[in-house]
């Protein structure tokens, strides 16, 4: 199904907000936020899951009590629900609803069914993976999306296209935790000050690791294609000429750990 222009505007103010943030708070509230407006849907929650816990990270409507939420994640855990235990096992990129995997009798008459119904009065239940594990006991993140009625073709579509857009916020802002753990809450501002985008720093940091480009490319959820223009533009920004002149002078910015000297 092709996408009509209001969707794409969604997608494209989705994609401006995730690239324009200076690292030092979530994309996920507004998008998030912006997701269940754009569907017209109950809610939307993204959830951490490593082995038997599940840790709610964000979800819309930002009303909602956080121990509401955690409840819900909890008793969607031992429920068994049809959505987890898939994801959970299968490398999976494509966002399913729980009657996909369970069929309709056997997701109407499911205990998730009653958990999603209890919490958002909703019937139905779509997953978004976005970090898919590495094995079953690997970590999973993704969103849920809660709707009242059945998602429809178009909505389906829609939430099909922005998959890899959220997997990429989500690798990003992954990657900038990181770099806050390491480094400090005060690198991203000190990036600034270089005029470096979140991105490009997320670049940077992968780059003091002697990561190669497309290794860089696949933890960030981005093209080699497009991991080389960032590069060229940390070259720019920094006056340096090759990786490790970037990472040396980095490391002596304090734009990165000065841990793990450059390879």
């Amino acid at each position: 199904m092709v996408l009509n222009r209001r969707d794409y505007e969604t997608l494209l103010a989705l994609s401006v907000h995730a690239l324009e943030g200076d690292g030092t708070e979530s994309s996920w509230p507004v998008l998030l936020r912006t997701l269940r407006g754009h569907l017209g849907v109950e809610a939307v929650t993204l959830t951490r899951i490593a082995g038997d816990r599940s840790r709610p990270l964000a979800w819309a409507p930002g009303g909602v009590a956080a121990g509401r939420i955690r409840e819900l994640s909890r008793a969607s855990m031992r429920s068994g629900h049809p959505l987890i235990g898939h994801y959970r096992e299968v490398r999976d990129p494509v966002p399913r609803t729980a009657e996909d995997l369970a069929g309709f009798a056997g997701w109407r008459d499911s205990a998730a069914r009653s958990v999603a119904r209890r919490h958002f009065g909703a019937e139905h239940v779509l997953g978004v993976p976005c970090t898919l594990p590495e094995g079953p006991s690997g970590v999973l993140r993704g969103c849920v999306v809660y709707s009242a009625a059945r998602f429809s073709p178009a909505q389906r579509a829609f939430v099909r296209r922005a998959q890899p857009l959220l997997a990429a916020v989500d690798a990003h802002e992954r990657m900038m935790a990181r770099v806050r753990e390491r480094a400090g809450v005060a690198v991203p501002y000190l990036a600034r000050e270089y005029g470096l985008t979140p991105r490009e720093l997320a670049v940077l940091t992968l780059l003091g690791e002697a990561l190669p480009a497309k290794t860089i490319a696949t933890r960030l959820g981005i093209s080699v294609r497009t991991v080389h223009k960032h590069v060229q533009n940390l070259y720019r920004k920094l006056g340096t000429k090759d990786r490790v002149e970037t990472a040396l002078l980095a490391r002596s910015a304090g734009l990165i750990s000065p841990s793990a000297p450059p390879r």
